[in-house]
């Protein structure tokens, strides 16, 4: 396979999210002009980012919405179901835990991890609060292979050790507004999530939007 940039495997998960709201509704062809429309980019986009993957689709009829999403899907995961474990079972982690989103689409919260005392043996969603020292044969007895970071930044050296000796995680999705260093050999996908970092563009944005009217 080609070497795919970041930037076009957060499109094609856009287009998979689109094309299952467009199945829920009964659509089963849809364009590239219509499918650009929908994810905020172009028609010449939607073609050149799929082209990566193959070739779908007819010219001049559209993408069938279940080939097209079934298609994506496996090219975006690796197996069907993956178990995902939280740490941090405060605020953001427990309604993290909570999401059904994840279970819809094979990901499922198996675990959350915490320093707290009174919150170890607690349930969230379906997942049980484990002592974050157990984290290491917790992860390897459930299999766990993606982990979502959701703690205090302070607390963020303590949990990147932890990282580091868990071979069992291969993804981090990270919550957490600092960037993660790994001491590690094996490669580790991080994506970062920084809520406030995503509301300075959204303000520069709204103000550029201003100034041009």
């Amino acid at each position: 396979m080609k070497n795919v940039p970041l930037a076009t495997v957060e499109r094609v998960a856009k287009y998979l999210r689109c094309l299952n709201r467009l199945r829920e509704k009964g659509i089963k062809v849809v364009s590239s002009k219509e499918l650009a429309e929908h994810t905020r980019t172009s028609p010449e986009q939607v073609r050149k980012d799929l082209s990566y993957f193959g070739r779908f689709g007819k010219t001049g009829t559209g993408y069938d919405t279940q080939k097209l999403s079934r298609k994506l899907e496996r090219i975006l995961k690796a197996q069907r179901k993956w178990n995902v474990c939280i740490i941090g079972a405060g605020s953001l982690g427990s309604a993290l835990a909570r999401y059904q989103g994840f279970k819809d689409t094979g990901y499922n919260v198996v675990a959350l991890f915490d320093s707290d005392p009174e919150k170890i043996g607690e349930k969230m969603g379906q997942a049980e609060v484990y002592d974050i020292e157990n984290f290491k044969d917790v992860v390897k007895k459930k299999d766990i292979k993606m982990a979502i970071l959701a703690v205090p930044k302070e607390s963020i050296e303590e949990i990147e050790e932890l990282l580091s000796k868990a071979n069992n995680i291969r993804g981090i999705l990270n919550f957490v507004p600092v960037t993660i260093k790994l001491k590690t050999r094996r490669k580790v996908a991080i994506i970062d999530v920084d809520l406030a970092q995503k509301l300075y563009i959204l303000s520069y944005l709204i103000k550029r939007g201003r100034e041009m009217t």
